[in-house]
């Protein structure tokens, strides 16, 4: 291309489209959405993220036509909640998969990046001294505060975090209202870790 300046610039595109119900085709460079109103014509080139929701089916065709374009492919729950797999976006590169494998297996490089994260929760530097048994402890300690707080602030009673996975009406509104939104968050720090080329299987803290 003799003018770089000719070159799509990525916040003029679409940072991402979620899809559910509907028939994915490709549709000469680009793909269409089929679904009960009609067809829905999509720019491939300009997208950076496209999640399927349930429901949702797609053609070889229109991933080949997708992966060409530099845009990853998320399968996800219903409203984007949960994250299930991805596919291939523009971070193809393995170097920060290898750079966060790296530091993940060095013991020394890992409590660094523990202490790291931990030290942007916490008002006062954490003693070098403790270990992550201790770091974690600590992060009890300042989350059942804020509960607490929260609670104070707001009116709203708070009798302690209590939540199991098989036993969901069990609980109360608020620790299913907490259950839910990290639930959501979780899913979110999911797409983000992967879309820029990390694994989240690879935790530090946890």
């Amino acid at each position: 291309m003799p003018n770089l300046q000719e070159l799509p610039r990525f916040r003029d595109g679409l940072s991402y489209l979620y899809v559910e119900q509907a028939r994915i085709e490709q549709d000469a460079k680009a793909i269409a959405c089929y679904h009960q109103d009609g067809k829905i014509s999509v720019p491939a080139s300009s997208l950076a993220l496209l999640m399927l929701g349930p429901g949702t089916s797609i053609s070889h065709a229109a991933i080949k036509v997708l992966a060409d374009s530099g845009c990853l492919v998320n399968w996800v729950g219903e409203e984007m909640v949960r994250y299930y797999a991805s596919g291939l976006g523009e971070t193809r590169s393995s170097q920060n998969l290898l750079k966060q494998a790296e530091t993940w297996a060095n013991p020394q490089k890992r409590l660094q990046i523990v202490r790291h994260m931990y030290g942007m929760r916490f008002e006062e530097a954490l003693d070098p001294r403790l270990s992550l048994q201790q770091i974690r402890g600590k992060e009890g300690v300042r989350v059942r505060t804020a509960y607490d707080r929260a609670s104070k602030a707001t009116g709203v009673p708070w009798h302690g975090r209590s939540y199991q996975r098989g036993q969901w009406g069990n609980t109360d509104p608020i620790n299913r209202a907490l259950s839910a939104g990290a639930a959501c968050l979780y899913g979110v720090c999911h797409a983000a870790i992967v879309s820029a080329g990390f694994s989240p299987a690879l935790g530090f803290i946890h």
